[in-house]
């Protein structure tokens, strides 16, 4: 009984320390003590380099400014949405999602778009590449005082390109998908 006791805290530890260096789990290992005390604390708050870039294109709703978006993408990206066509691909592709952002709310008299980032919980950052989910509230105004309302979240992942952050791709996926 005192092996099997000894030997799960152990490889705990271990199994925790491997994750660590190899950049699983990010921020400090905290001892309590020396029994089975660990806990881990995951840092979730993205760097502001990189919280600009999806802060831009959230932001971007709100005014339908395709200028803010036009060179946060790879020559290479994607983007997807529920809103047809779907899917916009290339260096213009934040460009072509805005228009139809804009061309969706003008269809729905949708007016007012506001998009409000929510707390991050899934953050994972190497040295040329981030995967976060940034889970979003969009609020506007439709048609006879009536309040338009959806909540989801956009998958990004980016790409470190000549010393900056682009978009090399973006999925929205809305909380009644889920």
């Amino acid at each position: 009984m005192i092996k099997k006791t000894l030997l799960i805290p152990f490889f705990s530890l271990f199994a925790l320390v491997m994750l660590t260096s190899a950049g699983y789990a990010k921020g400090a290992l905290n001892i309590k003590s020396f029994n089975r005390n660990i806990s881990i604390k995951i840092d979730t708050i993205p760097p502001a380099d990189v919280m600009e870039v999806v802060s831009a294109v959230i932001n971007a709703t709100n005014d339908f400014s395709v200028q803010a978006v036009a060179d946060l993408y790879t020559p290479n990206a994607v983007v997807a949405d529920d809103e047809p066509p779907y899917s916009w691909n290339g260096p213009t592709a934040g460009v072509q999602w805005v228009n139809a952002v804009e061309k969706a709310c003008k269809d729905n008299r949708i007016t007012k778009l506001k998009g409000t980032i929510l707390a991050v919980n899934v953050y994972q950052q190497n040295a040329d590449n981030t995967y976060i989910v940034i889970p979003v509230s969009y609020t506007g105004n439709l048609p006879g005082k009536a309040k338009f309302a959806v909540k989801g979240a956009f998958t990004f992942v980016l790409r470190q390109v000549n010393g900056k952050w682009m978009i090399k791709s973006q999925v929205w996926m809305s909380d009644k998908a889920m």
